[in-house]
């Protein structure tokens, strides 16, 4: 089952003794897992945000389009809270403990660790330093070998194997517009913004344009 990991971000979460919105994901681009989610207690203004591990995240519900969350209200007390935009959000993530490995093999970090030894583990800033998220993949420039493709408008996640698994490509054009899905391992390069924030496939344009379109590969 692939999911679109923008729609996603509109389905519920569910369980505990609070409800909960999904507001970002952040992943490993390279080994294509989800490391951490950016929610949001219901109600609470847009700036009060929290961050859980990616692993305290259930399978998706395609059908009642809700994701369960597995966390304690003693973990959600001890959770990080996140005020103003993403510099603030890494500057929080600096502090938290060095990487280890969950259940389902996506990395955690446990919530309780002393501040001032994390911030000195260089495992948890290496880490750091592959985290993307989302939203900041959403508008990147995406090349075939032979010309500009076009942007990226998702991402697709399958849920069976707990892992990112397509790029969503929109052409951008007026005219026979379209949104075609390549698979992620087809991805040579992810630049970062300081080099252009852009993406090259190892396809050919016609490959592109002739991939499966996005409807015909998500959960309905």
């Amino acid at each position: 089952m692939l999911i679109s990991l923008s729609d996603l971000l509109t389905w519920r979460l569910t369980g505990g003794e609070r409800d909960f919105v999904l507001q970002d994901l952040l992943f490993d681009p390279d080994g294509r897992k989800l490391a951490w989610a950016i929610v949001a207690p219901a109600g609470f203004t847009a700036a009060e945000r929290l961050l859980v591990t990616a692993s305290s995240l259930g399978l998706p519900e395609a059908e009642d389009r809700s994701l369960p969350l597995y966390v304690t209200e003693e973990e959600l007390q001890r959770a990080p809270h996140m005020q103003g935009g993403r510099e603030e959000m890494l500057a929080l993530m600096a502090t938290m403990p060095p990487m280890v490995v969950g259940p389902f093999g996506s990395p955690y970090a446990p919530l309780h660790l002393d501040a001032q030894e994390a911030q000195t583990d260089p495992r948890w800033q290496a880490a750091l330093e592959r985290y993307e998220s989302l939203a900041d993949w959403i508008g990147k420039p995406v090349f075939a070998r032979d010309g500009e493709a076009g942007r990226v408008s998702d991402l697709l996640y399958d849920a069976a194997r707990g892992r990112l698994s397509h790029i969503v490509v929109d052409n951008g054009k007026f005219f026979h517009h379209e949104r075609r899905v390549v698979p992620m391992f087809e991805m040579v390069t992810h630049a970062d913004e300081a080099h252009g924030g852009h993406i090259v496939l190892d396809l050919s344009l016609v490959q592109v344009e002739t991939a499966p379109k996005v409807a015909d590969m998500v959960a309905a």
